[in-house]
């Protein structure tokens, strides 16, 4: 698994993406990409030309921005992507 950010930079810290990547492991052909920017973003998904499951997960910018730590929303939105209960 791979998890890259795009993130503004005053919550760049809070948002933790080497813990979602020791978290998930063991899931192999999924990239995860968190979107937590003033200017918002979407959720996606698409599969790219390698076959892998790209999932954009957007965090919302002021909550990240009030939280001490973002790991836990962070940890809660990808298992509902990934449909883990």
């Amino acid at each position: 698994m791979v998890v890259v950010k795009v993130v503004d930079q005053d919550v760049a810290e809070k948002v933790d993406t080497i813990y979602i990547q020791e978290h998930f492991a063991n899931l192999q052909n999924i990239g995860l990409v968190y979107i937590c920017t003033s200017e918002g973003g979407e959720e996606d998904e698409w599969y790219d030309e390698d076959g892998v499951r790209q999932i954009v997960i957007h965090l919302p910018y002021m909550e990240v921005k009030k939280l001490a730590d973002a790991r836990p929303l962070m940890l809660a939105k990808a298992k509902t992507r990934l449909e883990f209960v």
